[in-house]
């Protein structure tokens, strides 16, 4: 396999100022409107992202009685799947030339589609088996998350590309991560709506998924339409076989220091993720389930309201200490949640639980506002290598790495209340020693993710410095006459 060849492409003339921030990083300030715009997508992203680990289990598992084994698969193999078609869009994106750019014509057909797929998953069969129910929903995610694929590549690698300037970048993704915590705080109420929208949760989530689809698709087409693409970004260049580009992604160190980090953290905190949904229904109110629906959109909404607070403190930490330092202290604010879990999940104060995931908040902020912010200085790196600009080969291996995780926590997650003895068909009876059993995953296993993500951080070797060398290195190599050709 070869590796794409290192031509430079040379700057696009017709917007100078842009080319000249996008070459060097310097004083580059993008107006508010501007990335307001572009993080509205997240509002939509929120919801495609989240909303199997807010409705999946409560309504497949406790109320269609879906094994949970065979759930856990048909939320992660759709996961695989879309981690795998990501690479395919984003080397499409990279390489589309089109009137309207490179992003913005599969943003807005992915957010349609995504809209109607999001519908079409929380509409089960009725009066069927569990097990034709089960196959109903991994057949319907599969469609789902193909299209939102469609939307959340482009949609990433948009934002990648809005400036060059090494702050600035955490910036943008501190809007992304403001707007992705306003619709953040709707997630706790998916369940508590399809218990009231409806006479059961199975016919109020039909509803429930039609409203969310609509306003996904809402959210979504905003990039689109009223966002314009950087001249810089939208020009000529090599175009790149899709196996090759992905194999010269994943031989970049630093990428794989940052890919590595994201697998781990996001395995260790969601594939324990639906557990406190158990330990709530079996623990804390002893199979109320309407008190556990209450009592999760209210915990939702403090841990959503506590990430958008510590939000401009993260940008601003960033600025001071630096990226690397701000993602590490982060990752030990959630084992610091984590370890509390055990004594605030408890039925003496079933909202003390807000306190572990008040510590957990802002360490997940880290993890969304940095995390992209370093990957588009990598893509800096890439250039500097390549020649290339590739933000959606970037953008969609990055998101593979955090679907991957995603991935293995579905199927794992169903597994982990295999081993710790929970029965469906008890429901609230479960044997002795099971909640114990699935407490303890709940709090050991995401402090034991944690500190292996802490050890992939500390071998990633981009600074402020190191990018501002790079930025200027490609400043220079855009600026050298080009090579006469040879006759």
């Amino acid at each position: 396999m070869t590796s794409p060849a290192k031509s430079p492409t040379k700057a696009n003339s017709s917007n100078p100022l842009a080319d000249s921030n996008r070459a060097t990083g310097s004083g580059e300030k993008l107006p508010a409107k501007t990335k307001a715009i572009w993080a509205s997508g997240a509002f939509a992203d929120v919801f495609m992202a989240n909303s199997f680990n807010y409705l999946a289990l409560p309504i497949y598992n406790l109320a269609l009685k879906v094994d949970p084994v065979f759930l856990g698969w048909a939320m992660g193999i759709p996961r695989i799947w879309e981690a795998l078609s990501d690479a395919l869009v984003g080397n499409v994106s990279d390489n589309t030339r089109s009137r309207w750019g490179r992003r913005r014509p599969y943003i807005a057909v992915g957010a349609i589609l995504s809209g109607l797929a999001f519908a079409l998953v929380w509409m089960p069969p009725a009066h069927a088996t569990p097990q034709v129910i089960g196959i109903f929903f991994l057949v319907a995610s599969i469609i789902y998350y193909t299209a939102y694929a469609i939307f959340t590549v482009p949609w990433i690698a948009f934002g990648l590309e809005l400036t060059g300037e090494y702050h600035e970048r955490t910036n943008v993704q501190a809007w992304k991560n403001a707007l992705q915590t306003v619709g953040g705080l709707f997630l706790g109420a998916l369940w508590w709506l399809s218990l009231r929208l409806g006479t059961d949760e199975v016919e109020g989530v039909k509803w429930v998924g039609i409203i969310f689809g609509c306003l996904i698709a809402a959210a979504g087409l905003i990039p689109a339409i009223f966002l314009r693409e950087r001249p810089a970004t939208t020009g000529s260049q090599k175009k790149i076989p899709i196996l090759a580009a992905t194999a010269v992604t994943f031989k970049n160190p630093a990428f794989l220091c940052l890919a590595g980090f994201n697998l781990c953290i996001i395995f260790g905190i969601f594939v324990i993720n639906p557990l406190a949904l158990y330990i709530n229904v079996l623990h804390v109110f002893e199979g109320d389930k309407t008190q556990v629906s209450t009592l999760n959109f209210v915990v939702n909404a403090a841990f959503q309201i506590a990430g958008l607070a510590i939000t401009p403190i993260i940008a601003a930490i960033a600025l001071r200490v630096g990226k690397k330092r701000t993602l590490a202290g982060g990752t030990i604010m959630v084992m610091l949640g984590f370890l509390t879990s055990w004594w605030t999940y408890t039925p003496d104060a079933p909202y003390l639980q807000m306190l572990s995931l008040i510590l957990v908040s802002p360490g997940l902020a880290c993890v969304w506002i940095i995390g992209p912010s370093m990957l588009a200085d990598i893509c800096d790196l890439d250039e500097s290598q390549t020649g290339l600009r590739r933000e959606g080969i970037y953008s969609a291996c990055y998101a593979w790495t955090i679907k991957a995780g995603i991935a293995l926590t579905m199927v794992f997650g169903g597994y982990m209340l295999s081993w710790a003895g929970y029965d469906a068909n008890r429901e609230a009876a479960q044997a002795e020693g099971v909640v114990e059993r699935i407490r303890m995953l709940y709090m050991s296993v995401p402090i034991g993710m944690s500190l292996l993500a802490l050890a992939f951080i500390g071998f990633y070797p981009l600074s402020e410095r190191r990018v501002a060398e790079i930025r200027r290195k490609i400043a220079n190599t855009n600026d050298a006459p080009a090579a006469p050709a040879k006759h």
